[in-house]
């Protein structure tokens, strides 16, 4: 019975880990496909009211595209911004302890690096080390053109409607991700030993985290085909 139990175990953390890697995937084609869909529809308006005074306006630097954008966005409010991109960044380093701490669907890991695996304070630096990578790389894609806004990590949920509840939500992943940093430390911490059941909380905490994070843009992509 052990063995059986094991065995789904063993099923079930590849089976999550697609899970994920797909509902991640499909969130940012959603996102893009949403903005899109709303550019495409607006254009095509803006071509019948071609000839209108509002047409003689220079939309040349951005393109109409990147007006569109400014005229869509909703600010959220800096306190949820700088929450939600904890919660973004916090998810990825999640993502690391889970699959890079130890040995686990891929072939390499943090326990390769002796040095850093030695130190008593590994654990610590390694997370540091992948939210600041994560940090300049959302930093890095805030620098891009005005009509790229749909790939800026610091505007995503500027395109949705967000209620309170929602965005409490939103905040509230940052405890769940903590937790599953917390027990990925902990099956760290036993290698080469290691707890099926504790790896798998820890995905399912990602999991949830994640499409938390993702749900407003498989709302709007719902709403959209009502």
């Amino acid at each position: 019975m052990d063995l059986d139990l094991s065995m789904v175990i063993d099923i079930l953390f590849p089976a999550g880990t697609l899970l994920l890697a797909i509902l991640l995937i499909l969130a940012a084609v959603l996102h893009i496909n949403n903005l899109n869909r709303v550019y495409k529809l607006m254009a095509a308006l803006r071509h019948e009211m071609k000839g209108s005074k509002n047409e003689s306006k220079d939309y040349s630097k951005g393109g109409y595209k990147a007006l569109l954008y400014q005229e869509m966005t909703t600010p959220q409010g800096i306190n949820f911004t700088a929450l939600a991109l904890a919660a973004w960044i916090m998810l990825f380093v999640a993502l690391a302890y889970l699959y890079l701490l130890v040995p686990t669907i891929l072939p390499f890991s943090y326990m390769d690096i002796s040095d850093l695996a030695s130190s008593s304070g590994g654990f610590f630096i390694f997370g540091i080390l992948v939210a600041c990578l994560v940090a300049g790389v959302i930093i890095l894609l805030d620098k891009l053109p005005q009509d790229h806004r749909e790939l800026k990590l610091t505007e995503l949920y500027s395109f949705y409607y967000l209620s309170k509840s929602t965005k409490k939500v939103i905040g509230m992943t940052i405890i769940t991700l903590c937790i599953s940093v917390l027990l990925s430390a902990y099956i760290g911490t036993i290698y080469p030993s290691y707890s099926l059941p504790v790896e798998l909380l820890s995905l399912i905490l990602v999991l949830g985290s994640a499409g938390i994070l993702v749900m407003p843009i498989f709302k709007e992509a719902w709403e959209a085909r009502r």
